[in-house]
């Protein structure tokens, strides 16, 4: 059991290391200055309006956050956000940049907020975009965004990216299960055979 059990273990690291030698060309996102990316599905936030992702499907959370001078010296401006919107996407080794047709006037720009919608470009070209709001209730701040993003990804929202889904381990067929167990308590000595007993019994 602990030989398989090792060999499993280099196999996984020799896949692991095999895959951080890949070279894996990068989409590089831009977004507009009212707009933050709030994560990235896999690849890096560099900044509130860059970000850096692997080739493929993937996903950008971003927000919209608008500003309305104020009036008068007086007061504050005010700022206005959306709901952070995810954004499924496919590209590979391209430049991507988010548009989004915002109203100039505060009443447009509260609508707006309330239901964005945005296109990915890559050059001149549009690309197919699935887009869902990821509605977050209560405080936002020290938020973990990326979390909230593979929360998502365990839904089936339209925006799920499908290959995130978590990776469920192999099963085993419950007759070599079996033996696997029958075999470890004949190796074991009468003291550990007792304490394995002790701890299964209540959980029958």
């Amino acid at each position: 059991m602990k030989g398989h059990q090792g060999w499993v273990g280099v196999m996984l690291l020799c896949t692991g290391l095999s895959c951080v030698s890949s070279v894996q060309a990068e989409v590089r996102v831009e977004v507009p200055g009212d707009f933050q990316i709030l994560a990235v599905s896999d690849g890096k936030v560099q900044d509130e309006r860059h970000g850096v992702l692997a080739d493929g499907a993937q996903q950008l959370l971003v927000r919209y956050e608008g500003v309305i001078p104020s009036r008068n010296s007086s007061d504050n401006d005010r700022q206005i956000r959306s709901e952070p919107q995810v954004i499924r996407y496919e590209a590979s080794g391209q430049s991507v940049r988010l548009k989004a047709a915002v109203p100039t006037d505060e009443k447009g720009m509260e609508r707006y907020a309330k239901a964005p919608v945005v296109s990915l470009l890559a050059g001149d070209k549009p690309l197919q975009v699935q887009q869902e709001a990821l509605v977050v209730n209560g405080m936002q701040i020290g938020m973990d965004w990326h979390a909230r993003l593979m929360e998502y990804n365990r839904g089936t929202g339209k925006a799920v990216l499908a290959t995130m889904a978590a990776v469920q381990a192999p099963s085993v067929p419950a007759s070599e299960l079996e033996g696997q167990l029958q075999q470890l308590f004949l190796r074991a000595d009468p003291e550990l055979r007792k304490r394995f007993i002790g701890w299964a019994v209540p959980r029958l």
